[in-house]
């Protein structure tokens, strides 16, 4: 991101806008962008968008040093915000310059972070139960699973209000905040998620999968719309996310029917819905991290390497048919992958 003024600027006068210039098309959260003056006092009018640029307006007449904060939704829907000041005449103290060290984790305050990773490990492990036990029910031609089915269910509708508070968390707890993340696509989507959910389970009353299945597919869709984009390649990133989560779901759930009901017929399955999880995560992998460096030197790298490492236990795990083994890696990996989910690529 580029601003004007830059950064620690030194100015004669005060501008009559601020700029901020982004790599990809943004959507102002709230207000989009506050700027205090040295009195504390907000002198920055209503933003205006222009595809990957915002800018307000400032009137002020003071000197020293104005405190900006922006905050954003990316294209993917995903919260971005940061701080930086600059200085008219001579430096001078501000009420809002604890904001310039205020801690952050990539593009979230740490707690909008762990909000956003529980949002979405609450919501892979329902989207397992649900859609990964149908599977296996259709695989079976069996049935019942009600209660594993109802648990995920409750789990699908649990983590979106969670996901409004984590988007907030990252943002801020304020009327117009709130009012921008539940009208943005963001908000759009959980609104169709919970939707979603919600049809599961009144589908679930007639005993039938297939519905299910297809209730599942949307879901997934759905998650890769909300999904991290890939530089250059508009949609791929989006198509690949549905995949992976798709067969990461139904893997992870057929196993936990297996546990309970197992059946021989699920050997081929868990192996061929395993191998597209791992294929279509290996894409997405490399996609976002296209150098070495960026494995080692950003959290998103280290945490990818420490999701690769837990597919290389659990495919022992498969080659051994230890299935319970086989379980708890896959409830590992969802685990890792909530958070892979919720920090932002390396690209």
């Amino acid at each position: 991101m580029r601003s004007d003024p830059a950064p620690d600027a030194r100015l004669q006068t005060a501008p009559a806008e601020v700029t901020l210039i982004f790599t990809e098309q943004v959507t102002p959260a709230g207000p989009g962008i506050r700027v205090y003056a040295p009195s504390g006092a907000q002198v920055a009018g209503a933003v205006v968008a222009r595809g990957t640029t915002l800018s307000a307006p400032m009137t002020s007449s003071e000197t020293g040093t104005f405190i900006v904060s922006w905050e954003v939704f990316a294209a993917d829907t995903h919260p971005s915000r940061g701080v930086f000041s600059f200085t008219v005449g001579a430096p001078s103290s501000n009420p809002y310059s604890a904001l310039l060290t205020s801690g952050e984790i990539g593009t979230s305050t740490p707690l909008g972070l762990v909000l956003q990773a529980l949002a979405h490990w609450i919501h892979f492990a329902g989207f397992a139960l649900v859609f990964g036990v149908a599977g296996y029910r259709v695989l079976t031609r069996g049935g019942g699973f009600n209660r594993t089915l109802g648990a995920g269910v409750a789990l699908l509708i649990a983590a979106e209000p969670v996901a409004v508070v984590a988007q907030l968390a990252s943002l801020s707890f304020d009327g117009d905040t709130a009012v921008a993340v539940l009208g943005s696509g963001f908000g759009r989507l959980v609104a169709l998620r919970l939707a979603a959910a919600l049809l599961a389970w009144t589908v679930m009353a007639i005993g039938r999968s297939w519905p299910l299945l297809a209730i599942g597919a949307a879901v997934a869709l759905l998650d890769g719309f909300g999904a991290h984009a890939i530089a250059g390649l508009p949609g791929v990133g989006q198509v690949l996310v549905a995949v992976h989560v798709g067969a990461m779901g139904l893997w992870a759930g057929g196993l936990a029917a297996y546990a309970q009901k197992p059946d021989r017929r699920f050997v081929r399955y868990a192996a061929a819905t395993f191998g597209v999880a791992a294929g279509s995560g290996l894409l997405l992998a490399f996609a976002h991290t296209a150098y070495v460096s960026a494995l080692i030197d950003t959290d998103y790298g280290r945490v990818l390497l420490l999701k690769v490492a837990i597919v290389g236990a659990v495919l022992v795990t498969v080659l051994l048919r230890r299935r319970r083994l086989e379980l708890g890696g896959a409830a590992a990996i969802i685990a890792v992958a909530a958070l892979v989910a919720a920090l932002p690529p390396s690209r």
